[in-house]
């Protein structure tokens, strides 16, 4: 017998205290040139840059905007003092005195840097948004938590890891995540590649919950408030690619999915840019080859794709969802020999 796996939420709504289609009617190319025409300003007198960035702007989302794309464009992520802190965190893990002791001698070589190189840290770019923000007379909060990647907190949880910031507009709160957002490390090159993603800005909650989860979990500013840690790191993989295009995995909702030989896996997903509905395939990986695999789309309507395929060999098997040539969505899915039937004889 075929068996269709599927992983329904019981209900789906992202949540109505914060949703970035509030701000569609906005254009923010005004706060964004106002943000590039101010890149040679300094970190060393806050007041007078919030000012140059936001005297002329009308509306606190603007206002945001161009604090938020000016940090984007004009910090660093400094990569070997990440790695450096995450480094002690794991030494000292089972130590939380002695990791906070280090950690408040360490946070002031960070502001120092960040005013001086504009260079920083995810715990800087938060500290950066929200004080900037502040300044503007806009409320804004830093939050800690986990976040995931390909090699942290993936089925087990290891550790708080990262900061980001929720910003207070119009009565409602608001995710950003400037570290995510400015752009990546080039690990081969070795050098910061600033490549800005404007899927972090004012993130959609249901998305930014998947690798997103706060030590205060009111900060999820989820409706559905189920969600636990366990649920988090278990959850598949996504990546900086899946917030340009705004695609929100719904099923399955494991990164590791175990079916039989013959069984049909059904995989969900939210699109939150409709032009993008019919770009979405599936491919799978062996090494660094990748090879498309037929996915029959089913239940196409307003902002919903279904892929759905048969797998009829046993193994082990890597699946991402791709838009064009970028994965957003990471899946493995085992497959067992069919259950065995046995059947009784009168």
């Amino acid at each position: 017998m075929i068996r269709i796996y599927t992983i329904f939420l019981l209900f789906f709504c992202i949540a109505l205290s914060a949703q970035k289609s509030d701000f569609k009617h906005i254009n923010f190319d005004k706060a964004d040139n106002i943000a590039k025409s101010c890149s040679k300003m300094s970190l060393k007198n806050m007041p007078l840059l919030v000012h140059e960035l936001t005297n002329d702007l009308n509306t606190q989302v603007e206002q945001f905007r161009a604090i938020h794309t000016w940090v984007c464009l004009n910090i660093e992520s400094d990569h070997y003092f990440s790695e450096t802190t995450l480094k002690k965190r794991k030494q000292l893990h089972h130590n939380s005195i002695a990791f906070s002791e280090w950690n408040t001698r360490a946070q002031s070589k960070v502001f120092k840097r960040l005013v001086r190189d504009k260079k920083t840290i995810c715990s800087g770019y938060a500290y950066i948004v929200k004080a900037l923000t502040n300044i503007a007379d806009i409320e804004c909060e830093i939050v800690d938590g986990y976040a995931r990647t390909v090699r942290t907190n993936v089925n087990t949880v290891d550790f708080p890891n990262h900061s980001w910031n929720v910003v207070k507009l119009n009565g409602k709160w608001y995710f950003a995540d400037a570290t995510q957002a400015s752009g990546f490390y080039n690990l081969d090159d070795h050098e910061f590649i600033k490549d800005y993603n404007d899927g972090y800005f004012l993130a959609e909650p249901d998305l930014f919950a998947k690798n997103h989860y706060p030590i205060d979990t009111s900060w999820l500013l989820l409706d559905d408030k189920s969600l636990t840690l366990k649920d988090f790191v278990r959850a598949p993989i996504i990546y900086g690619s899946t917030y340009k295009y705004g695609i929100i995995p719904k099923a399955p909702e494991t990164l590791e999915t175990t079916i039989h030989a013959g069984d049909t896996v059904v995989f969900q997903f939210d699109v939150l840019d409709e032009t993008y509905l019919k770009d979405i395939t599936l491919v799978m990986s062996s090494g660094f080859k990748f090879k498309s695999i037929k996915a029959k789309a089913v239940n196409l309507k307003k902002g919903v794709l279904e892929l759905r395929h048969r797998f009829t060999k046993t193994g082990q098997y890597d699946i991402h969802a791709k838009v064009g040539k970028d994965i957003v969505v990471s899946y493995t899915i085992k497959v067992e020999k069919p259950k065995t039937v046995n059947l009784q004889h009168s």
